[in-house]
């Protein structure tokens, strides 16, 4: 006789950040996105979770992120942007030209954490280039 335990099991998603559609496309040849042909440069588009921030990074790859920051994703400051002081993201926003944190986390700028609270990186997103168009979707 064989005994089976039956146990509800849930798949838990290690990933704190709601998975949303994502489908941008940006052309780097026009005036507004011209600047991200240059290493280090970025820019902040509306989609994802709280906005997608695009980067160029210095291994002159792109990449592309959630601006929701992964330590308490719920919150409404929860959002990162770039310190370009020091090239990391970090947690909160700028307003009236003064930064308001709203955690300590940072995050390098290939999206994994620098310093916490956050134990998880930033959401990513996938960017195909293609001449001057980078795709970005999920």
């Amino acid at each position: 006789m064989l005994a089976f335990s039956c146990k509800k099991s849930r798949v838990i998603n290690p990933d704190p950040i709601n998975d949303v559609p994502v489908n941008i496309t940006i052309n780097i040849a026009l005036p507004a996105y011209a600047h991200l042909q240059d290493v280090g440069t970025h820019v902040y588009e509306p989609g994802g979770v709280k906005g997608v921030v695009i980067v160029h990074h210095t291994d002159d790859n792109y990449y592309a992120f959630d601006r929701c920051c992964s330590f308490r994703p719920g919150d409404s400051c929860s959002r990162v942007e770039v310190d370009s002081s020091v090239l990391v993201f970090r947690c909160g926003q700028t307003k009236a030209g003064v930064f308001q944190k709203c955690c300590d986390s940072k995050f390098f700028m290939n999206g994994e954490v620098f310093n916490g609270p956050a134990t998880f990186g930033l959401k990513h997103y996938q960017v195909i280039r293609s001449g001057n168009l980078l795709d970005i979707k999920n």
